[in-house]
């Protein structure tokens, strides 16, 4: 393993079971139901590394008619247009079996790289795509949320409009067809947390898995395992010490084409319609890093990657991606007030329970095969803010690495296994 590796997690454990009273275990801070009512109509700039900027407006309704149900809608134009709206935690058996659904349309100018540690931030393009997607969950939970089981389907179709190389030339012979999709996934979680939104010390362990999806027969079926494990230990006065570490893994069930002159027949870019020259051959260095990215896909799988606003935040989203990827890193949260302040304005009624600032840093790795992820890895450091409501994290990061400067303006802590940037 890892040397670095080695350090992280055992400096982790200290910190975590060196805060640990056996004979007192962790108790919620709050009640994890929460009956607060609240609403926010707000302004929305947000930013999220390699897809682009956006404005526009939000609303969220937290604890409708004094139960645990939440609602939240927003639209955006900009880089990305995208129209969404979820009902969340409605309690289909109170505190037993909770379902949450939405619904997201998306118009993007993404940004995609080559697989593995080691590809160029100059060798990239830019496919615009457009989409929509129904996303439903049901939950059973057990123990003031400690104890979870979950089952979440994705439906959804999208489909390229058009692919742009870095020099923003079109390439032709791309296919524009719509596609759709039905995705499942299965997975749970341990909390030991003094609280599942703002935790400050605790333990948590998340799994998910997303099960093979009925793919062409070109194209290899595989699920991805993903492993989240997250500590907090408790600093100062109200100060949060937290750990991460994450490991993704894709296993393939049912090897796609792997022929290579196949691929390049039915997904080359059709680069023979330039002539002779620069055109022709910047079309065909193109093309081979696509189909090798196809191959490399058929034969290992993709497992869920790193850059973007969860893990390696220096980095745009899907930046770095192979069959496994492996993250770990810390965070130190200064927690600047520790308090329940209600707030009853024109566009907004809650109650604010903190002010934070944190430092972070960051390290991932990605590879097609266990014996290579700890060759390589990239590392990503930087500062926070945020700001802690009823029902809501607003936070603001940003963060350096090899590649410059991201500023990300998002909802939720970092970490999460689930994001509206990266559904599944």
């Amino acid at each position: 393993m890892d040397l670095k590796v080695r350090l992280f997690l055992g400096c982790m454990l200290l910190t975590l079971f060196g805060n640990v009273s056996y004979a007192d275990p962790v108790e919620r801070r709050k009640d994890q139901f929460g009956k607060d009512f609240a609403y926010y109509l707000y302004p929305i700039a947000g930013e999220i590394p390699g897809m682009g900027t956006a404005a526009g407006v939000g609303a969220s309704v937290s604890n409708m008619g004094g139960s645990d149900t939440d609602f939240t809608g927003y639209y955006v134009r900009g880089d990305i247009k995208a129209t969404g709206a979820a009902l969340l935690d409605y309690h289909v058996v109170p505190q037993r079996l909770i379902i949450d659904v939405g619904y997201n349309d998306y118009k993007v100018a993404s940004t995609s790289y080559n697989r593995g540690i080691d590809s160029s931030p100059d060798d990239l393009i830019r496919p615009k795509v457009e989409g929509n997607y129904f996303i439903g969950q049901m939950t059973l939970t057990f123990d003031e949320r400690r104890y979870e089981l979950f089952v979440r389907a994705l439906r959804g179709r999208n489909r390229l409009i058009e692919v742009l190389d870095i020099n923003d030339q079109a390439f032709a012979g791309v296919d524009t067809s719509w596609k759709k999709g039905n995705y499942y996934s299965l997975g749970g979680s341990i909390d030991l947390t003094d609280d599942r939104l703002d935790p400050r010390s605790g333990a948590r362990f998340e799994f998910s898995s997303r099960l093979p999806d009925s793919r062409s027969a070109d194209e290899s079926e595989y699920y991805v395992n993903d492993y989240n494990f997250s500590g907090y230990a408790p600093m100062r006065q109200w100060d949060t010490l937290a750990f991460n570490l994450f490991y993704s893994r894709a296993h393939v069930t049912r090897q796609g084409l792997t022929d290579t002159t196949l691929l390049q027949q039915r997904y080359g870019l059709n680069c023979t319609q330039y002539p002779v020259g620069p055109n022709r051959d910047a079309c065909l260095a193109t093309e081979d890093k696509l189909l090798a990215g196809k191959l490399a896909n058929n034969i290992y799988g993709t497992a869920s990657p790193l850059g973007g606003t969860q893990r390696l935040r220096s980095y745009d989203n899907w930046r770095y991606y192979a069959g496994q990827s492996l993250f770990y890193g810390v965070e130190y949260r200064w927690n600047l007030t520790d308090e329940r302040t209600p707030f009853d304005i024109y566009l907004a009624r809650g109650v604010r329970t903190g002010i934070q600032l944190a430092a972070f840093w960051e390290r991932g790795m990605v590879a097609d095969e266990f014996g290579q992820l700890f060759k390589n890895g990239r590392e990503s450091y930087g500062i926070g803010a945020r700001m802690i409501l009823s029902g809501v994290i607003i936070r603001f990061d940003l963060a350096n690495g090899r590649e410059g400067v991201q500023s990300q303006l998002f909802i939720t802590y970092p970490w999460s296994m689930f994001s509206v940037d990266n559904p599944g």
